[in-house]
């Protein structure tokens, strides 16, 4: 037996505390790395798994591939939870693809499962899909991700046409071997409005949530508010942007988004914090045009509770998602009572719409964009933008997300 499956079986029969009855099996496409006596995890997955466990009480399984160099490079929160402290059990996988190894991993998996909750529906996710309607087992499907958002995400991470075409095509046809596990599934959980609209026609056991870390506890107070809101006489506008330096997220539109707000003369400060492949051209942006008083790039910070006391103090956020991904970053930036001028994809509109917590402009236009900052931050149009964040939040904090899917889940497990 080699060093890293003894490690896999430690952690494997690590033991799930204050838990009974049948198992579920989670699903998840982020690593994990196991050590003698720990594991590094993503703080977010672990923080939700807690939750799953603690509210439906029964042993939760996670299938989870090895975390790669590459991923632990542009992590944002990894934590190390050492294996005693660790209330679910952990099967590792080769990777994130249906191999035959992991096949075997996960037909072992289910093993005493009553119910298997799967995450973005890749190739491996589906052949857990169609093993579980093998073996009759119920499952549920967290979808994120529209067709019209992957196709955004593929084209903004593959420069070749040629490529971009082949590439189309295969999420197209992947999309049509999806919609029969879709159909099939229990209920599907939605995060956020794209999917929820789309699976519409061919599952209508959908539930709506908002993916978010904001906690009841970590929504901005009122009178914290409006000592913020009433600071901003005499000092330049705060202006925040939090994320991954990537295409997708349109870092470097809001790069130029600053540029163009300091040609209209704003008096600002735009602070923005992550990590990416697009640091280094960021950063060339903003020596370029002189700007670096009042653009700064930073690298991420923890979120709890760095990231939260720097939002609260901020009055805008400043957001460029060509795609329409559920970012948490929408909710958590409500939650410190900071609205949001944005490019209008799939999620942010209807969110915009919806909270009435900021400005929607045209994708791409980033000069529109900084107009739109400009009049958002007009004292009466800023004030009433930031109550409605912070109220928005307040109704879909993390315990409101977690009871509504914790209880449907445990209405289906109950049922087995």
């Amino acid at each position: 037996m080699d060093t890293q499956t003894a490690i896999d079986q430690k952690v494997r029969s690590s033991p799930a505390r204050m838990v009974s009855g049948g198992a579920i099996l989670t699903v998840a496409l982020c690593g994990a790395e196991a050590r003698s006596n720990s594991i590094f995890i993503d703080r977010k997955f672990h923080d939700g798994m807690i939750a799953f466990v603690e509210r439906l009480e029964r042993p939760f399984v996670c299938l989870l591939p090895h975390l790669t160099m590459e991923e632990r490079g542009r992590a944002m929160d990894l934590i190390e939870v050492p294996l005693p402290d660790l209330p679910y059990r952990v099967d590792f996988l080769a990777g994130p693809f249906a191999t035959s190894e992991n096949l075997r991993v996960v037909e072992r998996s289910l093993d005493g499962t009553i119910l298997a909750h799967l995450g973005a529906l890749d190739s491996l996710n589906l052949a857990v899909a169609n093993v579980c309607r093998r073996r009759g087992i119920p499952y549920v499907i967290v979808s994120e991700y529209s067709l019209k958002t992957d196709l955004q995400i593929m084209r903004a991470t593959t420069p070749s046409f040629l490529r971009r075409g082949i590439r189309s095509i295969r999420t197209h046809l992947g999309r049509r071997r999806r919609r029969q596990a879709i159909a099939d599934a229990a209920e599907i959980h939605a995060n956020g409005y794209p999917t929820f609209e789309e699976f519409a026609a061919t599952n209508p056991r959908r539930v709506l949530f908002f993916d978010t870390r904001a906690r009841e506890e970590d929504i901005i107070s009122l009178s914290e508010l409006r000592l913020r809101l009433a600071s901003r006489a005499g000092r330049p506008a705060r202006l925040i942007y939090t994320g991954r330096y990537h295409p997708m997220k349109g870092a470097l539109d809001v790069i130029k988004a600053g540029i163009e707000l300091a040609r209209l003369g704003l008096n600002f400060q735009l602070d923005i914090y992550g990590t990416g492949p697009l640091k280094e051209q960021m950063a060339y942006l903003v020596r370029d045009s002189m700007t670096d008083d009042k653009i700064t790039i930073h690298d991420p910070i923890p979120f709890r509770p760095d990231l939260q006391r720097i939002t609260k103090q901020a009055d805008l956020f400043v957001c460029c998602h060509v795609q329409g991904d559920p970012s948490c970053s929408y909710l958590e930036s409500f939650a410190c009572g900071v609205p949001i001028v944005g490019y209008a994809n799939e999620m942010w509109s209807p969110l915009c719409r919806e909270s009435g917590a900021g400005e929607v402009v045209r994708k791409g236009n980033y000069r529109a964009l900084a107009k739109a900052a400009i009049r958002l931050l007009a004292a009466p149009a800023l004030e009433a933008c930031s109550f409605q964040a912070r109220n928005f939040a307040a109704g879909h904090t993390m315990e409101v997300a977690w009871e509504l899917r914790t209880s449907r889940l445990a209405i289906l497990a109950d049922k087995n």
